[in-house]
């Protein structure tokens, strides 16, 4: 992938990419997409969170959603947030310099987390259990280290409903047919959430979707989509389900960027959130 095209599509080894700037500054553009910031907000008023609970963040990130809602824990409140990228987390930590309550953000596995049982009141997970081989056992350690009562939410992408417009029927179903192939991880998680939180033990008490559009683009100024990854690496993706020959990469890439530039380009991608209680 050129330097120019370094939006890929998955964050599963962030620390070892040599082009760690732009999965961050990317991450940053996807938290302001309209699907996110609609299923965040939606979130915060179902989870009721109160002053004093102790809150763990499993697949963090850069932090700032759970960070966001540290101001309802209150200056007795517990924050702890669990990334596999200790870049990520260093950003998270900065971050956190100004919120209430106190915090840890520290390098850890969804699927053996190393926290005691029943220790926190509320556990959220956005966009993680996608990257993650066995979502089971991450929610069933969710599930594990949540108090009595205790509230978990989760927010995951459903790829299967990525759909690309630019004016090619071919090219569509050939990137629909490969976003259904989940290939070693969950990638169609999202609409299971209730499914998976239901087999940890959990009772869903609430759920929604949201789907995100995106149609204005300019390929000359930026090689993706804002918090997207590059039409290069879609291509790629492409190639290693079969649905394209690697001769033709160049022409898929280029066939997207003339629709972008004629304004003839349209992607759209749904995310589930359920929210649970113990």
């Amino acid at each position: 992938m050129s330097g120019g095209e370094t939006h890929g599509l998955g964050y599963e080894h962030v620390d070892d990419d040599p082009n760690v700037a732009v999965l961050v500054a990317t991450m940053n553009a996807s938290a302001e997409l309209e699907a996110i910031v609609r299923l965040r907000r939606w979130e915060r008023d179902h989870l009721g969170l109160r002053a004093g609970w102790r809150l763990l963040d499993v697949g963090c990130g850069l932090g700032e959603a759970a960070l966001a809602l540290a101001p309802d824990l209150g200056a007795q409140g517990h924050l702890v947030g669990v990334d596999r990228s200790e870049e990520m987390l260093r950003i998270a930590r900065s971050n956190a310099a100004t919120v209430p309550c106190t915090t840890r953000f520290s390098v850890g596995d969804a699927c053996a987390l190393d926290e005691p049982d029943g220790s926190f009141d509320v556990v959220r997970c956005e966009r993680t259990l996608q990257w993650i081989g066995d979502p089971v056992v991450a929610v069933g350690e969710m599930r594990r280290v949540l108090a009595p009562s205790g509230v978990v939410s989760l927010i995951d992408t459903d790829w299967s409903t990525f759909s690309i417009d630019v004016g090619d029927d071919d090219l569509a179903a050939r990137v629909s047919s490969a976003m259904r192939d989940e290939r070693g991880r969950p990638s169609n998680v999202g609409r299971r959430l209730a499914e998976l939180a239901r087999g940890a033990g959990l009772e869903p008490v609430a759920s929604t979707s949201a789907t995100h559009t995106w149609t204005s683009w300019n390929p000359d100024e930026s090689p993706a989509p804002d918090g997207c990854f590059s039409m290069r690496s879609l291509a790629e993706n492409l190639v290693d389900t079969g649905d394209l020959d690697v001769d033709d990469c160049d022409r898929v890439v280029a066939t997207i960027h003339d629709a972008a530039r004629r304004g003839e380009f349209s992607m759209t991608l749904t995310m589930h959130a359920v929210v649970a209680t113990h």
